[in-house]
């Protein structure tokens, strides 16, 4: 009888080995498996960021070259021989024979006081100044006469 018993337990000590090993396989395989899986996924996302990378980067290439020949487009139609061009020719308009400059007073100063002569030396340099001003800018070939 007790060998008998001996036997049961040697045939079942096989048994426990096979579920274990079996059970340690299907565990590993599923451990390997999602390892690979989480592996790919993460390959495949890169892949997809590196795409929208370069999307993103040739649409800014493509929209600084708009904004290029926007700015382009703004500065030849603001072009000060154009605006002469279309003055003279769509609205009539035709240079001054003598240009001629009126200088007025700053609104800040009461006119009555300015009719006095000034006992400020730094008013007095205000009004050196603009004269100075306006000869320059009378200087300049815009105003000149043709």
């Amino acid at each position: 009888m007790k060998e008998m018993i001996f036997l049961k337990k040697n045939e079942q000590y096989p048994l426990k080995i096979q579920r274990f090993s079996f059970s340690f396989f299907v565990f590993t395989t599923f451990l390997i498996s999602f390892l690979v899986f989480g592996y790919i996924c993460s390959n495949i996302t890169l892949i997809k960021l590196g795409y929208q990378s370069l999307d993103l980067e040739k649409k800014r290439d493509e929209l600084l070259v708009e904004k290029g020949q926007l700015e382009y487009h703004v500065e030849n139609l603001s072009s000060l021989t154009r605006i002469e061009k279309i003055a003279i020719q769509e609205l009539g308009m035709c240079q001054p024979e003598k240009i001629e400059f009126v200088a007025m007073l700053p609104s800040n100063i009461k006119t009555d006081v300015a009719a006095l002569p000034s006992a400020e030396p730094e008013q007095e340099n205000r009004f050196l100044a603009a004269g100075v001003f306006f000869q320059e800018l009378s200087g300049l070939r815009l105003f000149q006469n043709r």
